[in-house]
């Protein structure tokens, strides 16, 4: 204790301050406070893109001069912006429909007049087109060989329609097909039918359409038999998918007859279609059984 006094004594002389002692009960000290951390915001759900925030495409998809129903994709460079696909409607061809986002939807993507690609598969199509905002554009997409396209009104009736097929020739090829985008519910009344031709180019069919050729349309039956040739011509140009179809009326006869191959030695006509042959069958039966009838009667009366 003298010990302490006397230090205690050293420092009051000396003006100094004895340091505090540490006793076990001492307050602890209170922690430097931490900053609180800066919440991370929610990102919000996607919202539907408004009508102007796309640009809608849609139309029919062709692939080597056929109908085809792949995935279609647009890309504005190298961004993709939009897929979509072939929407069923009954007794139309397949279609495809596909929006197009902007670029507030998705970055890189649509903006005005920004010039967008379309793939179909994996397939590259010729045409291109430009992105507006709210826009709905009617547009073909064809990848492929270029091919004609035909289209027009016949001298068939539905009947004879479904029992005949139009086909394009240059030269001696056959070069296409048809494509019937009609539907014709039975019983058939007799109604003129029209056609859809489908012409290849050389690219797909060797001997086939060039620009300017000449195309001749001949009407075949089920077996393959030339049974009459249109007497119109066509001329092969390339369809680009946006302009409509070439328009050509196909006349086989004069009054709208078809020339048939006959199981005799000269030529039938099938004027009435397989209803009309029908009704000649029952008319002749009908006149038979009157003519007999009759000479049963006199036959009766002689008696």
């Amino acid at each position: 204790m003298k010990i302490i006094r006397k230090v205690a004594l050293v420092f009051l002389c000396a003006g100094l301050t004895l340091p505090a002692v540490q006793t076990a009960d001492a307050r602890t000290p209170t922690p430097t406070s931490t900053a609180t951390p800066t919440a991370t915001a929610t990102p919000r759900a996607t919202a539907t893109p408004s009508p102007q925030q796309l640009a809608r495409f849609h139309g029919e998809e062709w692939v080597d001069a056929q109908i085809a129903g792949d995935t279609i994709t647009a890309k504005i460079g190298d961004v993709v912006c939009g897929t979509g696909g072939p929407i069923p409607i009954a007794d139309v061809p397949i279609t495809y429909q596909i929006d197009v986002v902007s670029e507030e939807i998705k970055p890189g993507c649509g903006r005005e007049g920004a010039h967008l690609t379309f793939l179909i598969g994996d397939r590259q199509a010729t045409q291109m087109a430009t992105w507006h905002s709210g826009g709905d554009t009617a547009l073909n997409l064809i990848a492929g060989p270029p091919f004609a396209l035909f289209a027009g009104n016949t001298s068939l009736r539905c009947d004879e329609r479904f029992e005949r097929q139009i086909l394009p020739f240059i030269g001696d090829v056959v070069c296409g097909q048809g494509k019937r985008n009609e539907i014709l519910a039975p019983p058939c009344t007799g109604q003129l039918v029209g056609y859809t031709d489908i012409v290849f180019s050389a690219q797909q069919k060797p001997g086939c359409g060039v620009e300017g050729s000449q195309i001749t349309f001949k009407l075949l039956d089920l077996q393959g038999n030339v049974v009459a040739i249109a007497k119109e011509k066509g001329t092969w140009h390339a369809w680009d998918g946006v302009s409509d179809p070439q328009q050509l009326n196909l006349t086989f006869t004069a009054g709208g007859g078809i020339k048939m191959p006959s199981t005799g030695t000269g030529d039938a006509y099938c004027n009435e279609g397989s209803w009309g042959r029908t009704a000649i069958l029952l008319g002749f039966v009908g006149l038979t059984g009157a003519a007999l009838g009759f000479a049963l009667r006199r036959r009766a009366m002689r008696r």
